[in-house]
């Protein structure tokens, strides 16, 4: 196992250094929702009708119900409330993993949360009794999904889902629960699908009211584009909350550290590495785009979810810059 490096120890700097947006490729202009209020709002009311949201978190909570205005810039009103739904489900589920101790230390338990989420998102299980909040969002997307998007596409997600537990949070579980701090190549195919970005980008479908045909979805450059997509978005969100997740959580599951561990480099080195892999796989999906979209100029589907890809791009950078999710100073 590696060992964590000396950056870690108290009293080294808590955020890393002149970290700007011209750092970064941005793939698509700046665009934000123009009904984003109105979304958020509903988001709000909807978590706070279910108990999810009080005065002890609704900061929290308001730090990431405003990802939808930036990376879903087109959605409706009706639509971008159930991306929103999902997108905080998502947030919710995953900050128990990611920050709660109990998980670090009692890893069947996330397994069973797992098996559990699953099973309520396919409809094979049918809660009965008190649903847990947490439950009741879920269905709540699970209702919408199938009425605006159909069971097809559901599946789909599913799928996506899955993957992003079993790959992804369960990994990442138990490197935390170790302090394993887990070699470079193994991170960077964990980390794609740890961030949850593969369901978010699912969602560009939903948003919009299109269907791409599952040739074109399943094709190998469209695989590549979203494959891109998730890591320049996970590794950018590593970056960010870097200070959050290792300095104050202790969690390895983080590139920078990674990459401090495996080069035994020093933190500013780390980051430089880490901003050129961001914009190393930015290219590569700007080069996918451009190709899927030069194989299909007669589909306004397909080109619009070529779109929503640039744009999740740029939007995450925006939203991460701008939110306080990040801060470690907050809780």
């Amino acid at each position: 196992m590696t060992s964590r490096p000396e950056p870690l120890a108290a009293g080294v700097r808590t955020q890393p250094a002149g970290l700007a947006i011209d750092d970064f490729l941005t793939l698509a202009p700046r665009r934000e929702n123009p009904r984003a209020d109105e979304i958020e709002a509903r988001a709000l009311a909807l978590a706070q009708e279910l108990g999810l949201v009080h005065a002890g978190n609704q900061a929290r909570f308001d730090a990431f119900n405003s990802l939808g205005r930036h990376v879903y810039p087109s959605a409706t009103v009706e639509r971008g409330v159930l991306c929103a739904t999902w997108c905080n489900w998502l947030f919710f589920f995953d900050d128990m993993h990611d920050e709660e101790l109990r998980s670090r230390e009692d890893q069947s338990r996330v397994r069973r949360q797992i098996d559990s989420a699953l099973a309520l998102l396919s409809g094979a299980r049918r809660p009965t009794g008190e649903v847990e909040p947490l439950d009741r969002l879920l269905l709540e997307f699970r209702r919408g999904a199938l009425e605006l998007a159909g069971g097809a596409w559901l599946d789909r997600l599913w799928c996506v889902t899955a993957d992003h537990m079993s790959l992804g949070v369960l990994p990442a579980v138990r490197n935390w629960g170790t302090s394993r701090t887990p070699p470079l190549r193994e991170y960077l195919t964990q980390r794609e699908h740890d961030s949850g970005v593969l369901t978010a980008l699912d969602l560009i479908e939903l948003a919009a009211g299109i269907a791409v045909p599952p040739a074109v979805r399943d094709s190998p450059v469209v695989l590549r584009a979203r494959r891109a997509a998730s890591r320049t978005v996970g590794y950018f969100n590593d970056i960010v909350s870097f200070p959050k997740e290792v300095l104050r959580h202790k969690n390895p599951n983080n590139l920078v550290h990674v990459l401090m561990c495996e080069r035994a480099c020093s933190l500013e080195a780390a980051l430089r590495e880490a901003t050129e892999l961001v914009n190393a796989e930015a290219r590569e999906l700007d080069g996918c785009v451009r190709e899927a979209a030069a194989a299909h100029p007669e589909s306004p589907a397909v080109q619009t979810y070529l779109q929503g890809l640039l744009e999740w791009q740029r939007g995450n950078i925006e939203w991460s810059l701008a939110s306080p999710r990040y801060d470690a100073t907050r809780a």
